[in-house]
Formats: C-alpha cells, structure tokens, sequence
C-alpha cells in the first residue's frame, strides 16, 4: 500500500553529494587502471605493448619474439614482406650475379657491400664470416634495450640509404623531409594541417597535435608498413595503390592535386600512378625509387609510355605555356575590374546590391581559378578538365563585367577606363572624318 502525504521530505544533499563523488571515483579508478592510463596508442594495425626482456637477441627469423605467442600475428604479417625472405643465398665463392637485372656482384663484393644488411650480425672481419642467419629478423630493428619502435626513420635509414634501396638520401631533398619546417612558416599553421604535415598525425588521424611540437615531417613510416595487415600490398604502402597513398593528403582544398589527377590522361590508361612520373629512378632496383618526388623527362618514354620524350616534353610546355597565359590575362582583367567597382563602391549613393552581386561572381571565378593554381601542374594533370575550368571563370568574369556597366546609373559612370577608350575612338574617327573630307574637298 503506498501513502500520499502533502509534506515535503527532507534531502541529505551532502550524502547525495558524497555519493556521486564516490561514483565518480570508482569510474575513474576503473578507466585509468593500474597503469594510469586507459587510452592505447594505435598505429595502424600495431599493437604497442610495454618494453620487455622477452627477445633474445641474434636469434634466428625472430623466433624468440614468438615464445608465449606474444607477437605471433605481428610476425605472420611480417613474414609476408620483402623483409623477411628476398635474400640470394651464396656459396663462399667468387661467383658473379646479377641483381635484378641491375646490378652485378662477386661474392666478395656483396660480403662488403650487402651482407650489412642481408644478414643478421654480419661479421665480415672473420673468415669465413660469420653471422646469425641471411635475411633480417625482429632485432634487426627492435632492441630489448631501446625504444620498440621509431617513426623518424634513423632505423630505415641504416640500410634504406641510397636510391637503389629506398632512396632515403633522395628523401631528405623532398618536400616531405620539410613538410613541418614548410608548415611553421607559414602564415596558416595549425592542428588540423598536422594530419598529413607529420608521421605522428598522419599515423594517428584522431591526434591534435601543436605545430610547434616535437614532432616527425613524413618518414618512411608515414607511407610504408613494415608489419600490419597492409604489408601485403606492393611496397608495403599504406592504401591498395601508389596513387591512391598519395590521394590521402594531396586532395581538397589547397591541396587538390590527386582531384584533379583523377580522371586525367594519365590516370584513364588505368596502368599510369603518381609514382609512375614522380618516382621514376632509371638504372636503380625498381621504377619508383626516386624519393624526392620530382619528376625525370625520362619517365615519359618509360616502356608502354611515350615514343618520344622530346614530344612528350613539348606537350607539357604547350600545355604549361597556355595556362600561363590564360592566368595571367584573368587576374589582369579581374585586378582592373575590381578596381573600378571598389572605386564606385566608395562614392555616394553607390548601388551596394550591384557591387555585391558583382563582387560574388568575380570572387567565386577568382577562387576557381585559385583551386587549379594549387593543383600545381600549370593544366598538365587534366587539361581538359583545367582549361574548360578556366574559361568557364573567364566568361563568368566578363558577363560580371557586362552587368555592372548595364545597370550602374548613368549619373554614377563617370570616366571609367572603358568609357574613355570609347570616347576616344569617337573622337579621333570624328577627326580623322574631318581631315578626310578636307583633303576630298581640296582636290575637288
């Protein structure tokens, strides 16, 4: 049976206070855990775990990281990358091979030269030389005794040196080795261009990092997984294609690169990727060695590419000579244009709705045309798509033009450039007329 009573019953507000409290503690206790910190930090498919006595070093393949199933996963993607198992194995004799098709070596050219970095704990001032196994294992990176991992790209660097093997020399030389440096010096730095600015955020998109932090530019981690389940993809890249790795940051914005990229000439062939201009290395172990990003003329007469790299090239000028020209002459026009309207807007009475109007259709050309200026290639990634663009800008820009001059008020002309040009012409055919009919006159 329930009473009802008109009194009002007292509350222990201090209880109840002291009793969320006390919630609030038990929550807290239970996210933060023993270790203080409930978060984990994820890299992309990489576990981090607490540094541990469990390796033992020099052991063979790794196969000590593996007791207690620690990190059986890790080394099963591993295993599936170049890393793990692209080594020719030879006899201790002075035999020849060929490496690829490039490059030759003796046997006691690659004991000197290779063996650093094709062996595990290479000793080569023994003989015979002695190692710990061929190929690379765990500790071949990690160490029980150092930090687990590293996204700055020093581990890479010990092997990953010279073009023919990576190419990290080329790298430092690359707008991606100064991505961070670029960034602070500009004028619009911020949390949000840290994402593709850093290793750090570009590997954990969730991040809100400070520019002036200490923080990676794009290392070879940023592009490359050494073991996750993306190792399978050719490179280790991080996306199923060159150009689509490119795609995660070179898009929108200021930055719309891959955008305009798409459904180019050169990405209908269907076999043509970023890499396939801006990473062309000729005489090295692949096509897409070249870490500096720029582009060789001699990637455009690459099997199945151009015949001709002087064609090929004199298209790209055309092309890049055109756009040039065609920019140059809009923002000339537009500069003009926009002078004349602001130069009304300050006199009395002006006709703020036609200024406005106007001023719209000329900044949303200019912003066009600004979109394809970040683009970077001057037209050449999709001329079509980029001079159609441009033109359409161009045109939007004179039909403003053509507006404002229909519908500001007589009174309100004035002199403008266009009118004296008019005036001017009148005036000198009138002249002109005149001296005309004097000199017919006279020889009448």
């Amino acid at each position: 049976m329930v009473y009802y009573t008109d009194e009002t019953p007292v509350v222990n507000k201090r209880m109840v206070a002291g009793y969320y409290l006390f919630l609030c503690l038990i929550g807290f206790a239970i996210l933060l855990g023993p270790t203080g910190s409930g978060i984990p930090i994820t890299i992309l498919g990489d576990r981090v775990r607490e540094a541990h006595e469990l390796a033992t070093p020099n052991m063979e393949n790794g196969v000590s990281c593996l007791t207690g199933a620690c990190h059986n996963q890790t080394w099963e993607y591993w295993n599936q990358t170049v890393h793990a198992g692209h080594l020719i194995v030879l006899n201790e004799t002075d035999m020849t091979i060929t490496i690829n098709g490039a490059r030759e070596k003796t046997y006691l050219e690659w004991n000197a030269t290779c063996a650093q970095c094709h062996a595990i704990n290479w000793n080569n001032a023994t003989y015979p030389n002695t190692h710990d196994g061929f190929g690379t294992n765990c500790l071949t990176c990690h160490s029980t005794s150092t930090p687990y991992y590293s996204v700055n790209g020093t581990i890479c660097a010990t092997c990953h040196i010279h073009d023919g093997h990576g190419g990290l020399d080329g790298w430092t030389e690359s707008a991606h080795a100064n991505s961070l440096t670029d960034l602070r010096g500009s004028s619009h730095a911020g949390s949000d261009c840290m994402h593709c600015m850093s290793v750090e955020g570009f590997l954990d998109q969730d991040a809100d990092l400070d520019p002036t932090g200490d923080y990676n530019p794009i290392t070879c981690p940023a592009c490359h997984s050494v073991h996750s389940e993306l190792s399978e993809n050719e490179y280790q890249i991080r996306a199923d294609s060159p150009s689509e790795l490119c795609g995660l940051c070179h898009t929108e914005g200021r930055h719309p690169t891959y955008d305009v990229w798409t459904d180019g000439p050169h990405d209908l062939t269907g076999v043509v990727e970023c890499t396939s201009c801006h990473g062309f290395q000729p005489g090295s172990h692949g096509p897409t060695m070249n870490h500096t990003f720029a582009v060789l003329p001699a990637s455009c007469n690459q099997t199945g590419c151009h015949a001709s790299q002087e064609w090929a090239i004199n298209q790209l000028e055309e092309i890049q000579s055109a756009y040039d020209d065609l920019v140059a002459d809009f923002e000339a026009e537009a500069s003009a244009f926009e002078t004349i309207v602001l130069a009304y807007n300050a006199t009395a009475g002006a006709n703020l709705t036609l200024v406005t109007e106007v001023m719209d259709i000329v900044d949303t050309a200019s912003t066009t045309v600004g979109y394809y200026g970040y683009d970077g290639s001057s037209g050449f990634h999709d001329p079509m798509e980029t001079f159609d663009a441009l033109n359409s800008a161009f045109r939007d820009l004179l039909d403003a033009k053509a507006y404002y001059y229909e519908n500001l008020p007589a009174a309100s002309a004035g002199f403008s450039a266009d009118t004296l040009i008019i005036v001017a012409g009148a005036a000198g055919g009138i002249v002109v007329g005149l001296l005309l009919g004097v000199l017919v006159g006279r020889r009448r």
